[in-house]
């Protein structure tokens, strides 16, 4: 019996610590209701605006496709790579200090950088 509550209990601390720490896509109304600590918008000349943003470990960075065309967030260092539709947006927590670069992989020279204190 002592087993299987141990058990029990990491997996609910597994589950906790992968959820404070992760990433979602939704079709929410926008950025600014996400309730994310940066907010990145795609345009319509390709690029992300802004393209750099400065947050701390523990926060949440919003991208959010304001174009009329798809597009993609995706981590150089293979920590995300999701779709990113029009009218859609994109969560991700960055648990971490580090600068982590971004792009988009349908658009060449479209980039951007997120600096984590």
């Amino acid at each position: 019996m002592r087993a299987i509550i141990g058990v029990v209990a990491v997996v609910a601390v597994v589950a906790l610590v992968g959820s404070a720490c992760g990433s979602s896509t939704s079709p929410a109304n926008s950025c600014g209701s996400s309730g994310a600590n940066a907010n990145v918008n795609t345009t319509s000349s390709n690029s992300f605006s802004p393209n750099t943003a400065t947050i701390t470990h523990g926060q949440t960075v919003c991208w959010q496709n304001s174009s009329s065309v798809a597009h993609t967030v995706t981590d150089n260092g293979g920590a995300f790579d999701t779709a990113l539709p029009v009218g859609q947006i994109f969560l991700h927590t960055y648990a971490t200090a580090g600068t982590y670069p971004y792009h988009c992989k349908i658009h060449a020279g479209m980039t951007g950088s997120i600096t984590v204190n």
